[in-house]
């Protein structure tokens, strides 16, 4: 069996920021939700996780439930707000800009 990849005080960190925000999609219709983080996967197979400095913060609608997510409905999703690669971007942007204001993140 596989030895299990043990995470860096980085990923770790960034895990913890991504879980305390709110959802980057309910956040932009004006709501604040609670988010759970997701992977963003590109070219990686069903059993890899992608790195997880690839994470977003989505609500399990967002994420995984929704007729508007990136597991079910991602054309819409998409469409709405944004890709997954526009949205890390984003979100990149503001952890470092609150990092460097020393804020909360949103």
């Amino acid at each position: 069996m596989a030895k299990k990849k043990v995470k860096t005080k980085a990923e770790k960190e960034r895990l913890q920021t991504i879980s305390e925000m709110p959802c980057y999609a309910c956040f932009q219709d004006g709501r604040e939700v609670d988010a759970e983080v997701h992977h963003i996967r590109k070219h990686t197979g069903m059993g890899l996780r992608p790195p997880h400095s690839d994470t977003i913060p989505l609500c399990y609608s967002h994420h995984r439930t929704g007729k508007i997510s990136v597991h079910l409905g991602k054309k819409e999703f998409e469409k709405r707000y944004g890709t997954e690669q526009e949205i890390l971007k984003i979100i990149n942007r503001e952890i470092e800009k609150c990092k460097e204001e020393n804020q909360v993140i949103f």
